[in-house]
């Protein structure tokens, strides 16, 4: 997932609802532009980090046995799956709206910063949860599980310390009354 390689589309048919930016305007885009674009896309990077392990959570839980009884059959699994889940749809709904707003130029009110501080989290957090549902899986962890960690753990070096990205909230502006 993380910068592993490039891919390049040729002839490629984009619906034009899903179009966003200018066509072909992606380097000239990224050359000139001075905002946070980059951490949408790393927030989305960690977004289809999150789909991979969820997802590989989910067959390891309902395809293994552990104590006599399917995986997905334990409470405390059932739990982390829920919070894989629920963690994984938050950040694939706020990384949606903030390329939402970015894509109609609306004013930028901190999301683009704020959405890799919370997929920063995220990430962790939901391989963190696959690695412990894969985990007595023996004295190795399965590859896959591994890199997707490691995937994630790059994102603190990624989103900068999080305490200096905290510091951001201070230059948001108030979007609430009161």
């Amino acid at each position: 997932f993380y910068q592993n390689g490039e891919l390049i589309f040729e002839d490629a048919r984009v619906p034009h609802a899903n179009v966003v930016g200018e066509v072909n305007g992606g380097v000239k885009a990224r050359a000139t532009d001075k905002s946070e674009f980059g951490d949408i896309e790393l927030a989305a990077n960690a977004l289809g980090i999150c789909d991979d392990a969820v997802g590989m959570a989910m067959h390891f839980a309902r395809n293994y046995k552990r104590a006599g009884k399917l995986v997905i059959d334990h409470q405390l699994v059932q739990l982390k799956l829920n919070e894989m889940y629920m963690l994984t749809e938050a950040l694939r709904s706020f990384v949606l709206r903030t390329a939402w707003e970015r894509d109609r130029k609306l004013p930028d009110l901190g999301n683009n910063v704020l959405v890799m501080n919370y997929s920063q989290e995220v990430v962790q957090r939901v391989t963190r949860a696959n690695m412990e549902i894969h985990g007595p899986e023996g004295c190795t962890m399965h590859a896959r599980v591994d890199k997707l960690v490691r995937d994630a753990m790059v994102w603190t070096h990624l989103a900068g310390d999080t305490v200096q990205r905290v510091k951001v909230v201070k230059r948001l502006p108030l979007t609430t009354g009161g």
